[in-house]
C-alpha cells in the first residue's frame, strides 16, 4: 500500500493538470485524503474540488465522497485538507479507472469471487 501511495503522490501533477484541463472524455475526479485524530487515521475519498485556497491558505477543500468512520466527518460534509494528506487519486476515462492506485491494491488482494462483485458494481472499469 505504501508503494502505491507513493506512485500517486509522484504522479499528483497529472492528475492537477487533468482536473484543470479535463478532456470531454474524463469525468469524476477524487482525490484520497488521510484525516488523523489521536486514535486513528482514515483515508476518505474527496469529490468537489477547489484548489482556490491553495496560493492563500496552502489547503484544498472539496467533499467528502463516502462515508467514513471517523467522529466528526460525515458524508457530504466540505473540509479542508493540506495537499501532503493527499494518498491517491483517481478520475474515470471513457469508463475506465485512471490513478486509484489504492484502489488496484485492494483489488488485487481479493479473492476472484469478491472482485467480480466489486468489478460488477463499480462505476469504472479497470484495465488488468
Amino acid at each position: 500500500m505504501l508503494l502505491a501511495i507513493d506512485q500517486a503522490r509522484k504522479t499528483i501533477n497529472f492528475f492537477i493538470d487533468s482536473f484543470c484541463h479535463p478532456k470531454k472524455n474524463q469525468t469524476s475526479f477524487l482525490l484520497k485524503v488521510m484525516f488523523e485524530n489521536e486514535q486513528s487515521s482514515e483515508h476518505i475519498w474527496v469529490a468537489d474540488l477547489d484548489f482556490s485556497t491553495l496560493p492563500a491558505k496552502g489547503t484544498v477543500t472539496g467533499t467528502i465522497a463516502n462515508e467514513p468512520k471517523m467522529p466528526g466527518l460525515g458524508f457530504m460534509q466540505r473540509i479542508e485538507f493540506h495537499p501532503s494528506k493527499v494518498t491517491d487519486w483517481m478520475f474515470i476515462e471513457d469508463g475506465y479507472l485512471v490513478g486509484g492506485y489504492t484502489t488496484r491494491v485492494i483489488r488485487a488482494c481479493m479473492t476472484a469471487e469478491e472482485r467480480l462483485a466489486f468489478d460488477s458494481n463499480a462505476p469504472y472499469k479497470i484495465r488488468d
